[in-house]
């Protein structure tokens, strides 16, 4: 996982390599002219087989410049919000080669205006019909109507749209070179390919491209409704030319510049969220934290909408973290309560046996104050029957279940662990309030609950913070199951259903939505840091499951979906686990 994203050994012969962003499955046929290229999926879900688990806008933290030979992007871009157009574009920017491009597609909104112009069409009313069933003109404007509606949740939604003039004007304005318009592969489609720097005539012709997009003046105005704010005629708006400038330099890593340019538009329109955000970016880039806090303060003032909120605080931690660092300031070690003394059986499902030498060792060493007992079940045929067996031969009051890939950073990992389960009936480390789909996660903010690490690429970890405003959350719906405790007792009444979900998929959803069904109080303990570095798919077996799951428990998730959920995700890069363990100490101080 780590080595994916950095630049392969050039040479002849070398794959091309197209990174896929939001194509949710690999089992998606690409165009075409990629058939013989490798291809690596960015999602931010990391159960549809993803090669790089994170949201396009982090893309230039989480992955090497000059790694890919194209990016593809189908529907995907109209889904953030025009600010946040500009950080994917200038992560597809940096990704791609110096002759790569990436091929883009959008729905065209000056075309669907026209025609409901032309034929006095109401918003409702059918533009076509698609393989999901019938799209209105509010579903291209807005998102599809039935799956917002299905899923109860807004990602669904469109947070922007283009026309042919303001898709060149946001490429142009992130640096793409050439831009090229292709034939539409659906109705009502913008299609293009835009060139880092150019194409030569050799890949044209295998593109099927014909001349590059002339730069006209309306391709380089600013935004028509920031213009008509600030009523400047037909001058670019400019608080909206000095953001793209400081957000340029911010993706070259050119701090100063960015910081002095992110000022210069403060000046003029210092009542934007976005603004101070980026100045605190920008301070945090140049380890100056104490400026970066004021930043990030005045930003919160101003009230900003989730997810820019909660990108906010996060940074905030940090930057806090880091001044404890730079003081030798440690983070907080829990101490063992006398109280708390439980003897714990921990249970591990593996067919490896160097996964496993790993985790008896990190157990033994993070309960080593309290009685323990690992075991270990290596010939499972699904973690429900293995776990179910394991389940039988603990002694032990507490019962942790593990996956053998997880690693634990948090020291103290057995007083945080035996606190929680003194006031809660099931924790665990990541969890829902309310389900959606077939993964505890699809609900998205503000349901869920905790965090989990992922390797960073080049070092250091990738954390996803769901919600880390307290020590605990409880009242939970659903846990994730990459570690789950309880009591035996508890356990052992509810068992894992074994012959429903005989496989890998799904177990964990079962066994916490029954558990909160009985009345059990399912909590999140958000202050144990545990890295996982799996990444699963939805394959054909995992809507298997999801099926089953959502046959078994009709009337509390609602119906099965076709597609797949894709909440807005805070994720933070970090240089170590004590940094880490800094941040949420901070995050759970600052929610009180």
């Amino acid at each position: 996982m780590k080595n994916l994203f950095t630049r392969p050994a050039e040479g002849e012969g070398a794959a091309r390599r197209v990174l896929n962003v939001g194509g949710g499955s690999k089992g998606v046929a690409l165009p075409p002219h990629f058939q013989d290229w490798e291809q690596l999926l960015l999602d931010i879900d990391p159960r549809g087989g993803a090669d790089l688990v994170c949201d396009a806008r982090a893309l230039r933290e989480a992955a090497d410049a000059n790694a890919f030979d194209a990016v593809y992007c189908a529907h995907n871009l109209e889904h953030y919000y025009r600010h946040d157009v500009d950080k994917v574009l200038q992560g597809f920017l940096h990704v791609l080669k110096a002759e790569g491009y990436a091929e883009i597609r959008v729905p065209d909104i000056g075309e669907l205006i026209k025609l409901l112009a032309k034929n006095e069409l109401d918003i409702e009313q059918e533009i076509y019909k698609s393989n999901i069933g019938s799209i209105t003109a509010h579903d291209m404007f807005y998102g599809y109507a039935p799956e917002i509606e299905a899923s109860g949740q807004d990602f669904y939604a469109h947070k922007t749209g283009f026309t042919g003039d303001s898709l060149i004007r946001a490429l142009r304005s992130n640096g793409f070179g050439e831009i090229y318009f292709a034939p539409p592969l659906a109705l009502l489609e913008l299609h293009v390919f835009a060139f880092k720097s150019g194409a030569d005539a050799a890949l044209r012709a295998a593109l099927g491209l014909g001349e590059p997009v002339a730069t006209q003046a309306r391709h380089e105005a600013a935004l028509p409704a920031r213009r008509a704010v600030h009523d400047t005629g037909t001058e670019a708006d400019p608080v909206e030319t000095l953001y793209q400038r400081a957000a340029a330099a911010f993706s070259a890593d050119n701090w100063e510049e960015a910081a002095a340019t992110t000022e210069q538009a403060l000046a003029l329109e210092p009542a934007l969220p976005a603004l101070h955000y980026l100045l605190g970016c920008c301070r945090l880039g140049q380890d100056r934290h104490p400026a970066a806090l004021q930043s990030y303060a005045r930003c919160l003032e101003l009230q900003p909408k989730y997810p820019l909120s909660a990108e906010t605080r996060a940074r905030q931690a940090l930057c806090r973290a880091r001044i404890d660092a730079a003081n030798g300031k440690a983070a907080a070690i829990e101490p063992l309560s006398p109280q708390q003394t439980q003897p714990v059986s921990v249970l591990v499902c593996s067919r490896s046996a160097e996964r496993f030498a790993q985790a008896e060792a990190m157990y033994h060493r993070l309960l080593g104050e309290v009685p323990h007992e690992i075991i270990v079940i290596d010939d499972a045929r699904s973690l429900a029957e293995g776990y179910n067996r394991a389940l039988g031969r603990a002694r032990h009051e507490i019962v942790v279940f593990a996956h053998d890939d997880v690693d634990i950073l948090s020291p103290d990992f057995a007083a945080r662990l035996l606190r929680g389960i003194s006031r809660h009936d099931l924790v665990g480390v990541a969890g829902t309030r309310k389900l959606v789909g077939g993964a505890w996660h699809f609900a998205g903010h503000p349901h869920l609950a905790g965090q989990v690490g992922m390797p960073g690429a080049e070092g250091g970890y990738v954390v996803t913070l769901y919600d880390v405003m307290e020590r605990e959350t409880k009242g939970l719906q659903a846990l994730d199951g990459l570690l789950l405790a309880t009591r035996r007792d508890s356990a052992l009444r509810l068992g894992f259903d074994e012959a429903t979900f005989d496989g890998w998929h799904l177990y964990d959803l079962d066994f916490s939505l029954r558990a909160a069904q009985e009345g059990m109080d399912c909590a999140t303990c958000n202050d144990i840091l545990a890295v996982h570095d799996s990444q699963g798919s939805y394959d054909d077996r995992w809507l298997e499951y999801a099926q089953r799951f959502h046959a078994k428990h009709q009337g509390l998730v609602g119906p099965m979906q076709s597609v797949f959920f894709k909440p807005e995700l805070v994720s933070l890069p970090l240089r170590s686990a004590e940094e880490w363990r800094l941040l949420t100490q901070h995050l759970i101080g600052d929610g009180g």
